[in-house]
């Protein structure tokens, strides 16, 4: 008679077989863990594929849009008026360089910019316009807006400012919480 189970009442052998049974179980999920972690790297990495091709073929399109544009363009002569019009802000780089520079240390204390916008309605013609958005933050017993208009000020009496721009004005301010002044100026 052959038995279908057998019992083992030898507590030191069951201790084994469960022991042996413990790292079966680990080696099993070590060789899962490690396999597992191999197909997400490599799935990462064929991701990663599929997005450099992508991107790849896009800049292909701009590239030949491009030199599309070239070809078309390229018998393309402005008029005596348009050159006219343009020479003295693109001949005089260093006057931008000079304005850029000087404009962190007209800001007072505490003002920061956060957008330069450079003829923003892209205008053609001679009236164009440079506005200034940023914050004024907030000292203790001074005026936020007294600063402002100190700003505007200073920008308007600066030499190289008036010598660039007809007017600077202040378009708009508003307060924000926790005190700070946000405003646009705009150099015409």
């Amino acid at each position: 008679m052959s038995a279908l189970f057998q019992i083992n009442f030898r507590r030191e052998a069951f201790r084994r077989e469960r022991e042996k049974a413990r790292q079966r179980a680990v080696g099993l999920g070590v060789w899962v863990t490690y396999f597992g972690v191999l197909v997400v790297l490599l799935g990462l990495y064929g991701l990663n594929g599929c997005v450099l091709a992508s991107r790849t073929r896009h800049l292909e399109r701009q590239i030949a849009r491009q030199r599309t544009l070239q070809r078309d363009g390229a018998g393309w002569v402005p008029s005596p008026t348009e050159a006219a019009a343009v020479e003295p802000w693109v001949g005089d780089i260093g006057r931008w360089r000079a304005l850029l520079e000087r404009l962190p240390r007209l800001l007072p204390d505490g003002a920061r910019l956060t957008s330069m916008q450079w003829n923003p309605e892209a205008m053609t013609g001679g009236d164009r316009r440079l506005l200034l958005h940023g914050i004024l933050r907030a000292d203790a017993g001074h005026d936020r807006m007294a600063g402002v208009t100190d700003m505007v000020t200073a920008l308007a009496r600066d030499p190289l400012f008036a010598g660039s721009f007809r007017s600077v004005r202040l378009l708009s301010t508003r307060v924000l919480d926790g005190g700070d002044a946000e405003f646009e100026l705009e150099c015409k």
